[in-house]
């Protein structure tokens, strides 16, 4: 599997040192940035990534901003949804209850383990990949 982004590009991109586990961040992240343009065509060199620079900064642009998400949030997720810890969301007590936003939060966290975060896909589209769409030519 290819490796989208090094931990000097991380490092880069979000300003502040690589976490301890930022090459399984990155490489886990290069998988989904990878399924995400699966569909996509576009001229490679012979380690496999885009001849195209505006390709290749998007593809590691996009792993960085996946891995630094899951970084943020303390998402491993070579532990998959299992490595989550689960919050609480809502409470009652003697007829008065409390809920939060924490719900959807947790919801974009798991989500985040099986495809791109929005902020991560929008980097792609804008570079034309990251589409769905069967292509031919």
């Amino acid at each position: 599997m290819l490796i989208y982004a090094t931990p000097t590009d991380y490092a880069e991109w979000v300003g502040s040192p690589t976490p301890h586990n930022g090459s399984a961040l990155l490489r886990e992240a290069s998988g989904l940035v990878a399924d995400a343009c699966i569909a996509d065509v576009y001229d490679t060199d012979r380690n496999g990534l885009p001849t195209s620079t505006g390709h290749r900064d998007a593809l590691r642009d996009a792993t960085c901003a996946q891995a630094a998400f899951w970084a943020q949030h303390g998402i491993d997720p070579t532990a998959g949804r299992a490595g989550m810890t689960e919050v609480v969301t809502a409470s009652s007590i003697d007829g008065a209850s409390v809920s939060t936003n924490a719900g959807e939060l947790e919801a974009a966290k798991a989500e985040s383990l099986d495809g791109l975060i929005p902020s991560a896909l929008r980097i792609l589209r804008t570079a034309g990949l990251g589409s769905n769409l069967v292509r031919s030519w």
